[in-house]
């Protein structure tokens, strides 16, 4: 944010003593807590609440160690007033996911901060390659969804009710091989999950619908030509794909993230506005955090 209301730097020191250079791996971001994977410790994940410097270190399932995995946190609160964001003191969840390298079914697992055990290990019926390690799963309708390599090959999906993973296949798009960074999973209207696709100089925008008998379609939503988005440079109609990306979503909000040369750009799909986030040097995911603390609550003290 801009000043005088940007939190300094130190509000999100994670309290963490594995600080070796590219040894820390950022899994997720969500209802106030952050997810973290250390290579020196690599039995575990950490849950970090940089707002009151909480931290809890959990150790993997043994079908996860050694494996590349991505993972979720989310809030587990059921309580009907409860508003997501203020979660510090709230029972949580993590998810894990893992591929193994797209020769077996991927698997997936369930942590619970109020029992301190891992669940069950659930399994796909097909195997599937997940686009890539530190990727956030989307959060729509209590159902997470993570990116597969390929626009074709879709999403992998995982109901937290029914407690069931599957593959859902990506939009019918003519041409699918489509170059890395090129789509994304995204919040549709009317709490759909929906599916962007970069093809310069326009952004495609899917949507999948259900219909009164389960049936799943892909809708072509909307089209929109980048060069009517405000803020962006003349590049994003340039030809070298390499100059542009699609580098996250921001979740509960109708906005993603691009790269765009040398920096990244939030754009705001409804008021067709954008605006610089910061110099990009090189290529790297971005996770969006969003938590308050209500006034006149006094911090709890750092857990580690």
């Amino acid at each position: 944010m801009d000043r005088p209301d940007r939190i300094p730097r130190s509000r999100f020191d994670l309290h963490l003593r594995d600080r070796s250079k590219g040894m820390l791996q950022l899994l997720d971001c969500r209802h106030g807590r952050v997810l973290t994977f250390t290579y020196n410790r690599p039995n575990e994940v950490i849950v970090s609440d940089p707002i009151t410097g909480g931290q809890r270190r959990i150790a993997l399932p043994p079908e996860f160690v050694g494996r590349r995995f991505n993972g979720a946190v989310l809030c587990a609160s059921v309580h009907h007033d409860h508003m997501h964001g203020s979660c510090h003191s709230s029972p949580f969840n993590v998810v894990l996911i893992s591929d193994n390298g797209a020769y077996d079914p991927p698997i997936t697992c369930v942590y619970s901060s109020e029992t301190g055990i891992w669940g069950d290990i659930i399994s796909a019926t097909v195997p599937c390659h997940l686009f890539d390690e530190g990727i956030s799963g989307l959060l729509v309708d209590n159902a997470l969804y993570w990116l597969l390599e390929s626009i074709s090959d879709g999403m992998l999906k995982f109901d937290l009710d029914e407690q069931s993973l599957a593959v859902i296949s990506g939009p019918p798009v003519i041409d699918a091989d489509f170059p890395r960074g090129s789509h994304w999973i995204i919040q549709a209207e009317d709490g759909a999950v929906g599916f962007t696709i970069l093809s310069c100089p326009q952004l495609q925008m899917w949507q999948r619908n259900i219909n009164c008998y389960g049936v799943a379609t892909w809708v072509l939503w909307k089209t929109i030509d980048m060069c009517t988005i405000l803020g962006l440079p003349k590049q994003i109609q340039g030809e070298e794909a390499d100059e542009r990306n699609i580098l996250g979503c921001l979740e509960d909000s109708d906005e993603i993230i691009l790269s765009v040369g040398r920096a990244a750009y939030v754009v705001q799909l409804k008021s067709m506005k954008s605006r610089k986030l910061c110099e990009n040097g090189s290529h790297t995911l971005y996770h969006s955090f969003k938590s308050f603390y209500p006034p006149g609550v006094c911090e709890a003290s750092p857990k580690r």
